[in-house]
């Protein structure tokens, strides 16, 4: 029969019951309450001792062993600098933390163990990171381990403490079981009063509960927003009461550790976009609240890291490639600049050897008069510093410039002009520049006109291979709002189709191997597209080849 009764009339039989021993079951509960209350109060103050070994000292020092591996690991002294700031002040506190443990064995350990951090940290200062590693990993190590194993023992202590007395707690209970059925008959006879009263409340209790998980599923489900405020509201004291109360609790728990959860999520999606940019500095550096999340964000993290290493040594190597391409270059220029400078000297070499044979007929015919004489010598003296102002400007020329600076693309296209222009000369190539306005830029004068050079160079060669009639070379300087022009064009027949896409790779060259390296056009277009962020290419007109070199006029342009 019992069993086709309602919830509510069941707790009215059960409180009709419990009246009979009402008045005894108040004073066992009062004696049980106090003695019970005592017991956890012990077991309660054995966990917070054992809390409390865990929280400020086992906790922390597995955080300092973490900061002291990352010190050693870090792949420069600015993540050193960073990853400092955290460690001494953790070692403050864990010094305050012993300090107050009153154990000597175990300070002495942790003593120990902070000299060995700072040993570590003094031989990352010295640069002796081999040392450093080895210390962290052997050392520093064992004496890691011997300390936490001592607190573990302390904690074994405690835990061992609080299961004595829980065990104790245990026993009353049991030695009192008779009166607690006793008193169970008692409350069951009350419950007959107040059961359907209780029945109702219960069941009005447990359709809020039901009301605010089901709110609760729905946010796990995201079928209402995050911030959608979700409670149980219960205005009774029960244990209904007090159960809504840890669900609200740990609703707001939950609810704040998926918002971590759904920020670390946007912030991996943020560094994946930066990525895409070419921005490999962005770092996950919250902590989720899942050990999922966490372990991704550690292999995110982990593979950026790898992945910028990769690209530094990349970058690395092509550096040390391009410095042997720039030696190589400089000593072709060498070559040519010996070239240049013979050209530039055979004239007045001439001018001198004549004066010289003049002053030898003059003495032959003892018509020599010290007039003429020192006036031949003033001319050759004269001659002779031409040559060597001659040499103090391929000299100049070919330095390096320091730094950017504001230059004139005309003096820089002189200055490359006046290099090869005996050369020019001496192979009869026609050789002209128009400069429409003289224009200034920003960026390394001496390479630039390096850059000239090596094109004014190349079109040389070319005319001579092919032995043009009437060769030209034509050096032209425009001006625009933003930019500035310079093309030069010869009449060399111009650059085969199949080439013509190569000729600005390194070491590509059609000459014979002892008279070209390949890396003129090459290190024109470094110059020019790298350094001053500029643009250089090559096209065929109907007599030759022409080279366009176009550079921004504002004061530093953007790097693309």
């Amino acid at each position: 029969m019992i069993q086709y009764l309602r919830i509510r009339y069941k707790f009215f039989m059960m409180a009709a019951l419990g009246v009979i021993a009402i008045v005894l079951m108040s004073l066992l509960a009062q004696n049980i309450s106090k003695d019970g209350f005592k017991r956890l109060q012990d077991v309660f103050d054995d966990s917070k001792k054992v809390q409390h070994i865990q929280r400020d000292f086992i906790a922390p020092l597995f955080n300092l062993r973490e900061i002291t591996l990352a010190l050693v690991t870090a792949p420069n002294n600015d993540y050193r600098r960073e990853i400092k700031k955290d460690l001494i002040p953790l070692m403050q506190k864990l010094d305050a933390s012993f300090s107050f443990l009153n154990d000597s064995e175990i300070n002495l350990i942790w003593q120990n163990y902070k000299k060995l951090i700072l040993l570590t940290d003094e031989y990352m200062q010295l640069g002796f990171e081999e040392g450093a590693f080895t210390n962290v990993n052997n050392s520093e190590r064992k004496q890691f381990y011997i300390l936490v194993s001592k607190l573990e023992q302390i904690q074994e202590v405690q835990l061992s403490n609080s299961s004595s007395t829980f065990k104790k707690a245990e026993n009353n209970f049991y030695d009192k079981e008779q009166l607690i059925i006793a008193g169970a008959i008692l409350v069951v006879c009350l419950t007959l009063i107040f059961g359907f009263l209780i029945a109702r409340n219960i069941v009005f209790s447990i359709e809020n509960v039901q009301t605010g998980l089901d709110q609760f599923f729905n946010l796990l489900g995201r079928k209402i927003d995050k911030d959608e405020k979700i409670s149980i509201s219960l205005k009774s004291r029960d244990e209904f009461g007090e159960m809504a109360k840890k669900i609200n609790t740990n609703v707001e728990i939950l609810r704040n550790n998926l918002k971590k959860d759904l920020h670390i999520i946007e912030s991996a999606t943020n560094v994946l976009d930066e990525i895409k940019k070419g921005n490999l500095s962005s770092r996950l550096k919250e902590l989720a609240s899942s050990d999922e999340l966490n372990r991704l964000q550690h292999v995110m993290n982990e593979m950026l890291d790898n992945l910028n290493e990769r690209i530094m040594l990349e970058i690395n190597e092509r550096t040390k490639q391009e410095q042997l391409l720039i030696q190589q270059s400089k000593l072709a220029s060498m070559g040519n600049m010996i070239g240049n400078i013979a050209h530039q000297w055979r004239q007045p070499l001439s001018e001198v050897n004549a004066i010289l044979m003049s002053i030898q007929a003059q003495k032959e015919n003892n018509d020599l008069d010290d007039e003429t004489f020192f006036k031949g010598f003033e001319e050759c003296d004269t001659i002779l510093a031409h040559m060597s102002n001659t040499i103090s400007d391929f000299q100049n020329f070919f330095k390096p410039s320091k730094s950017k600076c504001k230059f004139s693309l005309q003096e820089a296209c002189k200055s490359a002009s006046f290099i090869i222009e005996s050369s020019l000369k001496y192979n009869q190539i026609h050789y002209e520049m128009n400069f429409v306005q003289n224009s200034e830029v920003f960026g390394y004068p001496r390479e630039f006109s390096q850059a000239i050079l090596n094109i004014l160079s190349n079109a040389k060669d070319i005319l001579l291979e092919r032995k043009i009639k009437n060769p030209y070379i034509k050096l032209t300087l425009l001006q625009g709002e933003k930019y500035a022009l310079i093309k030069i064009q010869d009449n060399g027949g111009g650059i085969q189709g199949e080439i013509i896409d190569s000729i600005f790779e390194p070491y590509f060259t059609t000459k014979h191997a002892s008279r070209g390296t390949g890396i003129g056009l090459y290190m024109s277009k470094i110059i020019i597209e790298a350094n001053m962020q500029g643009y250089l290419n090559a096209k065929n007109t109907e007599e030759g080849a022409l080279f366009i070199i176009k550079l921004s006029l504002e004061k530093e342009p953007d790097k693309k």
